[in-house]
């Protein structure tokens, strides 16, 4: 069963057309159902399921006002990217959307999303002096927010961020030893 393009012929009785109208609109039901709800279901009818891109393609090179989601190869598999265009900087910028990196240094790790906001997590060991954390991804400026959660045998959990910039924070606590569990939220 296909789908008969031209269908009815303007010169076609609909007695005479009756199967291949059918068989039509059967298709379009089959083939909308690839991405979305059909049309004869209950409820969503038309609403996404899904987004199917067919093929890797090469940065789309789109002037203003246009946007672009797209899949291309990052080198090793495909993945999904965003395209549009900067009118400041009169570019095409492309960002990658998908399968991003994660950065790691020891136990600190940091990831920088499509749109530039930066997360960085990990533990670190505090103790009653100044102890410094670099983070994995560099902010541009100190975080806007860092959230510890301090662990330790005794029930010492007393430590406070004393410092934060671009690059690193500075900790202190109340008992040496103490375990720091922190992430970080900047740009």
């Amino acid at each position: 069963m296909t789908f008969t393009p031209g269908i009815p012929l303007a010169t076609d009785k609909p007695s005479i057309s009756r199967a291949q109208i059918n068989t039509n609109f059967t298709q379009l039901n089959t083939v909308f159902n690839e991405d979305h709800i059909t049309f004869n279901a209950t409820t969503g009818r038309g609403e996404h399921q899904k987004i199917t891109f067919n093929s890797v393609v090469a940065d789309p090179g789109l002037g203003d006002p246009k946007a672009s989601l797209y899949i291309k190869s990052d080198g090793t598999d495909s993945q999904l990217f965003f395209e549009n265009y900067n009118n400041t900087t009169g570019a095409n910028v492309q960002r990658q959307l998908s399968n991003l990196t994660v950065t790691s240094a020891g136990t600190n790790y940091g990831y920088t999303t499509p749109w530039g906001q930066i997360y960085n997590w990990g533990s670190f060991t505090c103790a009653t002096t100044d102890t410094t954390v670099t983070y994995a991804v560099a902010f541009s400026a100190p975080p806007q927010t860092i959230q510890l959660t301090a662990v330790s045998d005794n029930g010492a959990r007393n430590a406070v961020v004393r410092v934060s910039n671009a690059a690193t924070a500075v900790c202190r606590a109340t008992n040496n030893g103490l375990t720091i569990y922190y992430f970080a939220i900047g740009v």
